[in-house]
Order: C-alpha cells, then structure tokens, then sequence
C-alpha cells in the first residue's frame, strides 16, 4: 500500500485513461514510422527489375517494341547522346545501376521523389522509374492526420478526466463535506437531492434517509430519559423528605451517621439524574445558562463530602481559592468536581488532600496510593468514545468525561504509584468577567 495511503477511484481512472492514451500515441507513432519505411522499401527494386527484365524479353521477340509508360512507371530506351521526348534531365547522365531519391544527397536539387533502374541493353541505356510522389505526399498526409487525431485523443482523454474530476470527485467531496458538517445535535440537517447524477442523488437520498432515522433514535431516547428521570424524581422526594422527617424524630445518635449517608446518596442521585437530563439536551445558548461563583461552591463541596473522611485520618487542606465566576449550571459543577474531590477522598486512608483554584484551574492533589496514570488515561479516552459508561466502572468518569466534552473543559490526571495523584481541571473555557 502506498504510504499516502489508497489511490482513489479517479486516480485508477484517469491512470488507465492516460495509459490508453499514450499506447495510442505510441501506436500511431509506429504506424507513421512503418508507413513511411515503405518508400524505401525494396519492393520498388523488385518491380523495376521485373518490368525490365519483362520488357527486354519482349523486345528480344520484337526489336520496335516502344518502352512502356503506364501511370507512375515510365520507361525510356537512351540510345547516343540525345534524350528521349518527356525524360527528365536527371536521369540522362545516370549510369546502369539502382537509384532512389529517399536518402540520397545527389538528388537534392530536384523535388522529384522516385525510384529508378538503369540497365545496359543492345548499346543503349534502358531506364525504368517509378514516381513516388505522390504516394510520399499521401504518407505524409496520412502522418499528419495520425498526429492529428493523436492530439484530439488527448484532449478528449484529458476532458474526460476534467469532466470526471468534476462530475464525479467534486460532488462525492461536497457530499463527505456536508456530511462532515452536520450537527448530531441539530435536528433537520439533510443533504441536498438535486446533483445531476443519478447515483449521487440515490447516495444523498439513503443518507437523508440514515439521518432521520437516527433523529427518531435520539428523539425517542431523550424521550425516555425525561420520562424516566420524571418517574425517578417522585420517590426520591419521598425518601428525602422521610429523611427530614426522620431528623425531626429525636433518634439515638447511632442513627445519625445512617441518616446523613441517606441523605447525602439522595442528594447524589438527584444531581446525578438533573446531570443526565441536562447533557441529554440540546446546547443551550450561552445568555440562558447560570452563573456559579467557583470560589465559593469548592469549601460548600468539601462540606458535603465531610462524612467521607470523617473516619479517616486525613488533613484536608484548602489552598489558594482566587475568585471565579464561570457560566455553567451549579448541578454540571457540582457533579464533576465532587466526583474529582469523592476519588482524592476513597483512594487516601491517610495523609491529606489538598485543593486548590488558581486562573481558572481547579487542582486536586492527594497522597494516597496513586494509580496507573496510563490505565487511567485510557479509561478517559473510552469514556469520551463510548455513549454510555463501560459495565462495572460507575458513572463518575462517564460524567466527568461528558460534562468536560460539553462545555471544551480539559482534564489532566497524573498518578504515580504509592505517591499519590494531582487532577487538574481546566475550566477557563467558561470563565466570565463580572467586574469589580
């Protein structure tokens, strides 16, 4: 295989157009040359011999026998010094011999073109001659028309590559162009049905007919999604407020713990489920999205997660938090970073997880146990590829990897074995100026 990869359809074709054409325009070419090796060919020596040696005979029987003439032969018996009537005057000082005007520098002078035979007869000269000339000038004509139709073969080969390039290269590139385009996101993209080729307008068709498929596959999957999340909503307001009545109830304090950890998942699942429903919709415009202060949601965040290491022996450390207003629902927010903070949090027995907001990075470090930064990398990249998380692995990084991929967040994970890991996450994308 080639090293820029496989030739296309008009590559093999017009390959195969230009070979045919310069086999042809060899070909033509031979037939010229051969054609024209006919001048010279020694079958004018033979028929000069053989009108020759015919006549002589015949004369032998009848000395007043006249030298034939007879279209492009002429025959002429020179007998003393004068020249017989209609002899041209280079053929009187020739003596016996073969002659030919193709490749003879002698006969220069004269635009005669022939060939000749001077034979000694009885005391006399006799000479045979063929005129050519006008079978060299039909030669050369017929050459003429060859190159001819040669240069008309490759201005039609080079038109049909034309022709190919832009009825067929062109509109299959603009169909690959438009299909490149479109939004998944956006509904009624199609492509246009009115190319004048048949099978483009077949292939626009069938694509059209794809799209609106997958249009009635998102549509009924969003569908139930909403419906779903609706459904899901009404028992998990039941069990958050049997919670708050359950606070209300003076319990033992062994309840508590029990109480918060209910509570606390509730609130997870909800936001889990608002997280799902948003990322199942369209964009939103820019102007209809809120505004979070990133500074004061981070401390809130490390208050909610409080009960994960409450039992732990671990220093949570809040470093340098800088101001910082981003354009994204609080629920998008909450789920991404409260998943970072929930991982420095489960994967540390002991030590401390420090966190940090500066230019509109979000640093997350941690001293546990680290892990496989590259196993991890490539988890991340499955999650972005995947449409739904990989079986046994949650929906944290599926989450994560969404919410990053909606709102052009990048996310940076390095780990080292038994020294604990760093996350970044970059959110500058959706940074907003409030002013002072």
């Amino acid at each position: 295989m080639s090293r820029h990869g496989p030739r296309s359809l008009h590559w093999w074709i017009s390959v195969a157009l230009a070979t045919l054409g310069v086999l042809t325009a060899v070909a033509l070419t031979t037939q010229a040359y051969r054609s024209q090796a006919l001048v010279e060919h020694r079958i004018w020596r033979d028929v000069l011999d053989s009108v020759t040696n015919t006549y002589l005979d015949q004369r032998a029987h009848n000395p007043g026998l006249p030298a034939p003439r007879d279209g492009i032969l002429s025959t002429w018996l020179v007998a003393g010094e004068g020249n017989p009537a209609g002899m041209p005057a280079y053929l009187s000082s020739l003596n016996p011999g073969y002659y030919s005007s193709e490749g003879n520098a002698a006969f220069d002078y004269t635009n005669e073109r022939f060939h000749a035979l001077v034979t000694q007869a009885d005391g006399a000269r006799l000479i045979a001659v063929i005129d050519i000339g006008e079978f060299e000038a039909q030669q050369n004509f017929d050459a003429v028309v060859n190159g001819a139709w040669g240069i008309v073969l490759m201005l039609l080969i080079g038109g049909l590559i034309v022709w190919l390039h832009l009825n067929l290269v062109r509109p299959v590139k603009d169909i690959a162009r438009r299909l490149r385009t479109i939004d998944p996101g956006v509904q009624g993209q199609r492509l246009p049905v009115t190319y004048r080729q048949e099978e483009l307008r077949v292939i626009a068709q069938a694509s059209n007919a794809h799209l609106e498929r997958v249009e009635n596959f998102i549509a009924r999957e969003r569908s139930l999604l909403e419906q779903a999340s609706h459904e899901f909503r009404t028992p998990v307001a039941v069990i958050s407020g049997a919670v708050d009545v359950l606070k209300q109830q003076g319990l033992p304090e062994a309840a508590g713990p029990a109480l918060r950890r209910i509570g606390s998942a509730v609130e997870v699942l909800s936001e889990t489920m608002v997280s799902l429903l948003y990322l199942s919709r369209e964009k939103a415009t820019p102007n209809g999205q809120e505004v979070v202060a990133l500074h004061e949601l981070l401390p809130a965040l490390l208050v909610d997660h409080e009960h994960l290491y409450a039992n732990k022996e671990i220093d949570i450390q809040l470093g340098r938090i800088e101001p910082t207003f981003i354009s994204t629902p609080e629920s998008m927010v909450r789920i991404a970073v409260g998943n970072l903070i929930r991982n420095a949090i489960e994967n540390t027995a002991d030590g401390r997880v420090d966190v940090s907001l500066q230019s509109g990075v979000i640093c997350i470090a941690d001293s546990g146990s680290g892990f496989d930064a590259a196993e991890a990398a490539r988890r991340y990249r499955e999650s972005i590829r995947n449409a739904a998380p990989a079986r046994g692995q949650g929906l944290g990084m599926f989450l994560i990897s969404r919410i990053c991929d909606r709102f052009q967040w990048r996310l940076t994970i390095n780990s080292t074995m038994g020294q604990g890991t760093q996350t970044r996450l970059d959110v500058n994308t959706s940074l907003i100026d409030l002013g002072d």
